[in-house]
């Protein structure tokens, strides 16, 4: 099972110097991954979504574990 401190870690990594910042990272016991986070004053693109989902990924070995990966914004 992949952790949830894994997640959180890289998610923190490439939001760092950024306005996006992580909200919550949630993993289920079937590696159903969950990523929501936020932006000062809103405005969290889609692009942001697609950027971290893609930075997450590289980082994780699919051949190890396999995974399903939701990022998103905090209120919608």
């Amino acid at each position: 099972m992949i952790q949830q401190k894994t997640i959180e870690t890289i998610a923190r990594e490439h939001l760092q110097g950024t306005a996006l910042t992580l909200v919550e990272v949630t993993v289920s016991e079937e590696n159903d991954i969950e990523v929501i986070i936020t932006r000062e004053g809103g405005g969290v693109s889609i692009d942001d979504c697609v950027a971290l989902s893609r930075h997450i990924e590289s980082k994780l070995d699919r051949d190890k574990e396999d995974f399903s990966l939701m990022v998103g914004s905090a209120g919608i």
